[in-house]
């Protein structure tokens, strides 16, 4: 797999992922995508305001991707905020743990905390965030409703000085 900056020759396959990520109804909160300009201009703002934008490919393929992006008002920009996606056929196999490795290095080499929101059904995501750091900081108690079904918004952060250290007991399921 090959971990590198998002160009906008990626802009149509990351269109094409996001949507079948979205289309998942599981993960993202969108359910159906975004049209190629909102994704075009989405990682135009990211590169501009010095955020990450990373794309993982398998033999040319996206299988990935992942942004960071930056607070944009003042007493804010020190922050950003995470999102990432891995197609169906890429999970489970260390992808998404080498992306985020790879996103936090380039975030941090910047930004002194990275945060993200998660539903709380997707528990591998849970897990991977917290293998690498991330607390959590906060719950959105039944923030999404989806075919009648609730799910909660958990809130995760992760500082500079706390990145690399590991997991807090506390923030480890059973302990």
């Amino acid at each position: 797999m090959v971990i590198r900056p998002t160009t906008a020759a990626d802009v149509e396959a990351m269109h094409a992922l996001v949507t079948a990520v979205c289309r998942e109804r599981r993960f993202l909160g969108s359910t159906t995508g975004f049209t190629v300009e909102q994704t075009r201009g989405y990682v135009a703002h990211v590169q501009a305001t010095g955020g990450v934008s990373l794309v993982a490919l398998e033999q040319e393929r996206l299988v990935g991707w992942v942004d960071i992006v930056p607070g944009a008002y003042e007493g804010l920009t020190h922050g950003g905020r995470l999102g990432m996606g891995l197609a169906h056929e890429a999970r489970g196999c260390g992808r998404g743990a080498a992306l985020l490795e790879r996103a936090l290095e380039d975030g941090f080499a910047r930004l002194d905390r990275i945060e993200l929101e998660v539903f709380a059904s997707n528990t591998r995501a849970i897990a991977l965030y917290r293998r690498v750091g991330f607390r959590e900081e906060g719950c959105r108690r039944r923030a999404r409703r989806l075919d009648d079904l609730y799910d909660d918004i958990l809130m995760f952060g992760l500082l500079r000085t706390e990145w690399r250290q590991g997991p807090v007991m506390g923030d480890l399921p059973g302990l």
